[in-house]
């Protein structure tokens, strides 16, 4: 019998691809551009510039307007632009690339760390920089308790970590949105997992390596790690980053279909929040929200 015969109808309904592959996805290097700090743009807009993985920020005057979303006007405008300047351009291609900015435009919440990686084994140490990042957060977290950063096995899916926790947080949260450890065992999705994640929270999430940074010490390497799914604790885990975070003004969380609005993209780093301003402003990090024990506050 071939192995996608082997499938059971639950496997297939969870994912259509999981068969097709269990190969564990390898965090790989995006690119070995180097970007250096410029001093005529916020420190918010060189962290996003910094991380590769934003796009529709400037500095403005008010903190409110630095963020504009790609619409399928602005963005088919830009593409009849390039057809008009470049030549003929391929239909289906220009279709695919359009997609592919309004998936950038349409950044999510992530942690960015800032770190020399080993080069000869940058899948683990990429993976380790980002597991002590999220435990450290997690312990500035009233309610949340870090249970672990997993791995998926299968290259298919769209996140290649999950990122879990129990704790007063996660209780909030219906039965159904945890982790069941039989499940997991059952579908094989994830691997080097235990008894311990059943009951667990997660988000799941995407870790990358988009490119370098230039500091006065000399280069090192950007890790990015993107949430995706399950973001009700996200707020909290940017205020408490150890490293970077970035925050667009509005993230569609695709589990629970909620939309998460705050007045203004924002970036955060040692325990300051900063905005995408000409005058470069910032606030410090409000201590309440991280030690509420509450979501949403």
């Amino acid at each position: 019998m071939t192995p996608t015969k082997l499938c059971t109808a639950a496997l297939l309904a969870l994912s259509a691809t999981a068969c097709m592959s269990t190969k564990p996805p390898v965090i790989a290097r995006d690119s070995t551009d180097v970007y250096q700090f410029d001093a005529n743009k916020s420190f918010a807009l060189n962290v996003a510039h910094m991380s590769r993985k934003t796009a529709g920020l400037s500095d403005v005057a008010e903190a409110e307007q630095a963020q504009f979303k790609a619409n399928r006007a602005l963005v088919g405008a830009e593409y009849s632009a390039a057809f008009l300047t470049g030549g003929v351009v391929d239909l289906l291609g220009s279709m695919a690339s359009q997609s592919a900015a309004d998936k950038k435009f349409a950044w999510k919440p992530a942690h960015v760390y800032v770190t020399k990686l080993n080069e000869a084994d940058l899948d683990n140490d990429a993976f380790n920089v980002v597991k002590a990042g999220l435990a450290s957060a997690f312990d500035k977290i009233s309610g949340a308790e870090f249970v672990g950063l997993y791995r998926v096995s299968s290259d298919h899916l769209a996140n290649n970590v999950n990122v879990l926790y129990k704790g007063i947080l996660c209780d909030a949260l219906p039965p159904e949105k945890r982790v069941n450890y039989e499940r997991i065992k059952e579908v094989k999705t994830w691997i080097n997992f235990g008894a311990e994640i059943d009951g667990a929270c997660g988000i799941t999430a995407h870790i990358t390596v988009p490119g370098k940074l230039r500091e006065k010490g000399g280069l090192k390497d950007v890790v990015h790690l993107e949430f995706q799914r399950g973001l009700s604790l996200v707020d909290k885990l940017a205020l408490a980053t150890s490293g970077y975070a970035l925050v667009p003004a509005s993230y569609l969380d695709p589990g629970s279909w909620l939309n998460y609005k705050v007045r203004a993209p924002y970036v955060v780093h040692n325990n300051t929040m900063w905005f995408f301003t000409t005058d470069n402003t910032s606030s410090p990090v409000p201590q309440t929200v991280l030690t509420s024990a509450r979501l949403g506050q």
